[in-house]
């Protein structure tokens, strides 16, 4: 978050702001690096495990209710074959998968 107006007690906030809720770009990835390379098993969600999900260490937690939806599912599939051009081999039989929420 940053801030270019000059006012001294914006920059004051967004320093505070930063320092609850942002990280840097390396520790933004963690999570990413961390549910590539370690004993996680295949779905589950990893995320920042600090203030409110938002900054911290990687940690394997329950996704919001939203990414369980499988017409949402769906929709970001094909805008992303549209968008890129690159056609899966396995498109159509993903348009058929459901995905269970982890209990």
């Amino acid at each position: 978050m940053a801030d270019e107006s000059g006012n001294p007690l914006m920059k004051a906030g967004t320093k505070l702001a930063n320092a609850l809720l942002a990280q840097d770009a390396a520790q933004g990835a963690w999570p990413l690096l961390y549910a590539a390379t370690a004993d996680v098993e295949g779905g589950a969600y990893v995320g920042p495990g600090g203030f409110l999900n938002m900054r911290g260490s990687p940690t394997v937690m329950r996704s919001n209710e939203a990414s369980y939806d499988p017409e949402d599912a769906r929709r970001l599939w094909a805008y992303s074959v549209e968008e890129t051009g690159v056609p899966f081999p396995f498109e159509e039989d993903m348009a058929s998968v459901e995905h269970e929420k982890p209990t």
